[in-house]
């Protein structure tokens, strides 16, 4: 019977590989998270040089969200009860609570250190990745050059993420004005999805803008063009990607502010997902430049490790 059933298993699967069912499945799931594959490959075998970067910034930035809010918010939405006003719906979805001083503190307090910090790993990556070398030497020398590139891109995206948080915010609202829970619901989750597409395109523009303004010297217009002309054939990739990490990071906060009512508990989640999606985002940044602009990585050859 065994032999009987290996045999037959063999066989169907040999079929489904000669039909090209399973290659196509395999190859076509690879494609279309690429990137992220290649940087959480990445980071996984480099995890302890990295992650003390992202931890920090991280914490503070956990420390900016208003639990109550995002709580208030969903519950409402799916109880068909919002009580949430303007200024609780912005605060859910906004890096900076205005509710209370220490909330703004912190998010401050995480641009700061985000800035210091990227500053570091972009140095890091681009050595490790240009020349092979994990080491941390040279790299407070390198944040003399790397410091306003990156404080002004932060500041940019920052924006950009504000902006469109008051947005959002105003749509949410009025949507939750409806009367009819069901609608109100739908629409919200339509409304937000359409509105992540609607940003991460935005950023998709932007989002080799850094490296460009570090590896190769140009001017900010310069770098701006030709980073344009990097991302341009890969831009649908970069946006799904995006999409699909930060969806996942937005519905783990969501359910934890939920069903964990504890700040703390949200705190830690969003502590652990902000320095993950940190590390995501700059190591991505440089993968899909190294490979847009068709420069051999080092890192990826073994006798460079050192």
């Amino acid at each position: 019977m065994k032999g009987s059933f290996g045999f037959f298993t063999e066989k169907f699967f040999q079929i489904l590989y000669r039909k090209g069912v399973l290659v196509y499945n395999i190859v076509e799931v690879k494609w279309l998270m690429k990137y992220t594959n290649q940087a959480l490959k990445y980071i996984f075998r480099n995890f302890f040089y990295i992650f003390p970067f992202a931890i920090l910034p991280a914490v503070c930035l956990a420390l900016s969200l208003d639990n109550d809010a995002i709580r208030l918010l969903l519950t409402g939405i799916f109880k068909g009860e919002v009580d949430s006003s303007f200024w609780d719906v912005f605060h859910a979805v906004s890096f900076l609570c205005f509710h209370h001083w220490d909330n703004i503190l912190s998010g401050l307090a995480g641009i700061f250190l985000l800035v210091f910090c990227i500053s570091m790993l972009m140095a890091f990556l681009e050595k490790h990745m240009r020349i092979g070398k994990r080491t941390l030497n040279g790299l407070f020398a390198k944040i003399n050059d790397n410091l306003i590139s990156t404080g002004g891109i932060c500041l940019l995206f920052f924006v950009i993420y504000e902006v469109w948080a008051l947005i959002l915010s105003a749509i949410l609202y009025f949507v939750c004005l409806v009367p009819q829970p069901v609608v109100v619901a739908v629409v919200c989750g339509v409304v937000y999805l359409a509105a992540q597409f609607v940003l991460l395109s935005v950023i998709a523009r932007l989002y080799l803008w850094l490296p460009c303004l570090q590896i190769t010297g140009f001017r900010a217009f310069e770098a701006l063009r030709y980073s344009h002309q990097l991302v341009a054939p890969v831009k649908a990739r970069v946006i799904w990607e995006q999409f699909v990490s930060i969806f996942i990071s937005n519905v783990l906060i969501a359910v934890t502010a939920c069903f964990l009512p504890q700040a703390v508990w949200t705190t830690v989640v969003a502590t652990l997902l902000y320095a993950f999606m940190t590390l995501i985002f700059c190591v991505k940044m440089q993968v899909i430049y190294f490979d847009r602009d068709q420069r051999e990585r080092a890192d990826l050859r073994k006798y460079y490790h050192y």
